[in-house]
């Protein structure tokens, strides 16, 4: 909680000087999955991301966007279904063209929770998962004037997050989010 609490604070007061912040809300779908030597048959598994986000105006198409979200992660595979609970915190620099933006960024994960479920047995996976992911995200988006929008990213795992093998996180994140006060055009 202290690299949380440490992270935050170095971003938000690193970004306290722009002329003007917006803060927002998101939510939304996301297909989770796994890649690595130690994955057999991995498919997709449903879960939902929520949280809130900050809007850093750098220039009139330039602004960054900090994020705190809680993540479903996981996979269903022939060795059980997984999920696994990240509060993930990404820093991403969009271009804004029209309402229309491009994304990218780091992101930064912590394992708040992790289960298996095998033949209808539920049991704690923590031991086999470290507590930290990184990863790289890229997305796209609209968003209104009014401050409705969406958008939908990929987030590129590139840290091996099991304690033994190679597993690493996917994710295809669609979200709505409302944003409290818009610039003006």
């Amino acid at each position: 909680m202290k690299k949380v609490t440490l992270l935050s604070f170095f971003v938000f007061s690193t970004l306290a000087g722009f002329s003007q912040v917006i803060f927002g809300v998101k939510g939304g779908l996301n297909l989770a999955t796994f890649t690595g030597n130690d994955v057999e048959n991995a498919k997709f598994l449903p879960s939902f991301h929520v949280g809130g986000l900050v809007n850093f105006l750098v220039t009139d198409k330039v602004t960054i966007q900090p994020e705190v979200l809680f993540s479903g992660k996981g996979a269903k595979s022939d060795q059980g279904t997984f999920k696994f609970g990240y509060i993930d915190v990404p820093v991403l620099v969009q271009y804004n063209i029209q309402g229309f933006y491009l994304e990218a960024g780091p992101q930064v994960g912590f394992l708040v929770n992790a289960k298996r479920k095998v033949s209808g047995q539920t049991s704690n996976a923590k031991d086999i998962v470290k507590s930290t992911d990184f990863s790289w995200v890229g997305g796209i988006g609209y968003k209104t004037l009014s401050g409705f929008g969406a958008g939908a990213r990929y987030d590129f795992g590139f840290y091996n997050v099991a304690n033994q093998g190679i597993i690493r996180n996917k994710a295809i994140m669609i979200s709505l989010f409302y944003t409290f006060h818009t610039s003006e055009e």
